[in-house]
């Protein structure tokens, strides 16, 4: 018997969580999925938009991942970090504006400074950063440049009405959950009082992590994009206790731990971004600047 091609029928995504990284993208992707008027896939990190990542894989691929959504979901969405990482990765919001020109943009932002700290220990527990923590967030830009809001933004803003953006902080979303997450489904045009049965829970906190050398982590980002259940073994879920002290003594484990940043690392950074958060902060006056402006 004949079946109808469901990719074919597939819809687009009309909102997108860009970012940025480390500032409670996955809790907001749980949460969001718990609506029931919205579909997000089971792959968090689609990086479809993103050319160095899953561009060239083609529309076809991507509309896949929303093939699964019924017709109740009004809202399709995913999340991708990748999308709020320029200069690393260009032409993100371009390509994004030619293909879904309507679509509502998502940015949750952090204290920079404690963005970059937990991107560095992401890094460190991934096995992907050797470095002191000073000298990490001195000498590679892309932990600042991560941290730079309103310069990834205002990449989106030369594309995008600022009306299709939302901007608010994890720290809103932390300790004021219930009425950031309404603030989110309105922006968002679905239902703002749905009962969300994980709304108490915060998802994938890197301290909790175990550390792994970057063979094993390199192994987990394939793993990861091909099969995305499997991402659990790597939380540790699954893991023997004597692999995971195998893996701690792999890696650094002082790069992992020692996460404190020198009063003298911290005014350079601040000062690095104190313009960019007064810009960040004209775009959106309801966040308080972390005492950097």
């Amino acid at each position: 018997m004949y079946t109808a091609d469901r990719t074919s029928e597939a819809r687009s995504p009309n909102f997108l969580v860009i970012g940025a990284m480390k500032s409670g993208t996955t809790s907001l992707y749980h949460y969001l999925r718990a609506h029931p008027e919205i579909y997000m896939p089971d792959l968090k990190e689609v990086d479809y938009f993103t050319s160095e990542l899953n561009w060239g894989k083609g529309r076809h691929w991507y509309a896949r991942q929303f093939a699964s959504a019924s017709p109740s979901e009004r809202m399709l969405g995913e999340a991708s970090t990748s999308y709020t990482k320029y200069p690393r990765y260009q032409g993100v919001a371009k390509r994004i504006a030619e293909h879904l020109p309507d679509v509502k943009l998502i940015y949750i932002v952090r204290d920079p400074i404690d963005r970059m700290r937990s991107h560095y220990q992401h890094n460190a527990v991934l096995g992907e950063e050797n470095a002191s923590i000073d000298d990490a967030l001195l000498t590679n830009p892309s932990y600042l440049d991560c941290s730079r809001y309103a310069m990834q933004i205002e990449h989106y803003l030369d594309h995008f009405a600022r009306d299709q953006v939302l901007i608010f902080s994890s720290e809103d979303l932390r300790h004021a959950r219930a009425s950031t997450i309404q603030r989110v489904f309105q922006f968002l045009g679905v239902d703002p009082n749905a009962d969300i049965s994980n709304l108490a829970e915060e998802f994938y906190k890197t301290e909790e992590r175990p550390a792994m050398p970057s063979p094993v982590a390199a192994v987990r980002r394939v793993l990861k994009r091909a099969f995305p259940g499997s991402v659990g073994l790597w939380r540790g879920r699954f893991v023997p206790g004597s692999v995971k002290g195998k893996l701690g003594r792999k890696v650094g484990v002082e790069a992992v731990t020692s996460t404190t940043i020198s009063h003298e690392t911290r005014k350079r950074l601040e000062e690095a971004l104190r313009k960019d958060v007064v810009r960040l902060r004209e775009l959106e006056p309801s966040l308080d600047g972390w005492g950097l402006d």
